[in-house]
């Protein structure tokens, strides 16, 4: 097991999912030679090419529907889209086309894209920087909705929803990209998309948590637990949506 940060941890899987199957490509604003605003797709265009890592326009609903039709077409697109707040003009294609598809197709087609997006406060970046809009997807009837916690999570969700059928919508807390590192095994490895973990068992009660919080989390758990005696259950949901 190598220690490593959620950040390398993405970038890990990217890597491999890109090694394993030729059909994923990964696009959006300098994510070729610039290697990303966050560097997360550092060593991916130097590897792969101007056909698989594909640098956009300042665009998000070209870049969001582009992704659409190529999932479409049988590619499996990862988008990036450099902040969350930068998502609006792109969420129509979102709602209107990546979300409906299979119902509209009457399941004889689905987009399996995944839309990549930091989010959330912790680098002092001005507003339309640190906005977290998982609440506006996860009430997206037909979007996916992951946010990783931690390193090991970060790489298995992200194999996940890029195996997955249908649009994923998967959030990075950008506070958590360096802030610690953590083993993360040398095989590939996937988590259920739709089911949470439990972090901590308990009996008096239950905190549920998800992204950044899960740290903000168990600091209280271990307060509430050494001053007041109460025992908290843990519980990481890893995905939002559904």
């Amino acid at each position: 097991m190598a220690e490593i940060n959620m950040a390398k941890a993405i970038n890990l899987a990217l890597h491999e999912a890109m090694e394993h199957d030729d059909k994923v490509l990964v696009m959006g604003e300098d994510v070729g030679p610039d290697e990303g605003v966050f560097r997360i797709t550092e060593g991916l265009h130097a590897k792969y090419g101007d056909s698989r890592v594909i640098d956009t326009p300042l665009a998000e609903s070209g870049i969001i529907g582009t992704a659409i039709g190529m999932a479409i077409y049988g590619l499996k697109p990862v988008c990036e889209i450099q902040f969350s707040g930068f998502a609006y003009y792109g969420y129509h294609q979102l709602e209107a086309h990546a979300a409906r598809f299979r119902n509209r197709t009457r399941g004889r087609h689905s987009v399996p894209m995944v839309m990549r997006a930091p989010y959330g406060a912790g680098i002092r970046a001005l507003e339309h920087h640190s906005e977290s809009r998982e609440a506006l997807y996860a009430h997206t009837p037909g979007l996916k909705v992951v946010i990783p916690s931690g390193p090991r999570n970060a790489r298995a969700l992200l194999h996940s929803a890029i195996q997955d059928p249908d649009a994923v919508i998967y959030h990075e807390p950008k506070a958590l990209y360096r802030l610690f590192r953590e083993e993360v095994p040398e095989k590939m490895e996937t988590l259920p998309i739709g089911q949470a973990q439990v972090v901590k068992e308990g009996k008096d009660i239950t905190l549920i948590s998800f992204g950044a919080s899960l740290r903000a989390a168990l600091e209280a758990v271990e307060e509430l637990e050494e001053d007041e005696n109460i025992k908290v259950e843990v519980i990481d949901l890893l995905t939002v949506s559904p």
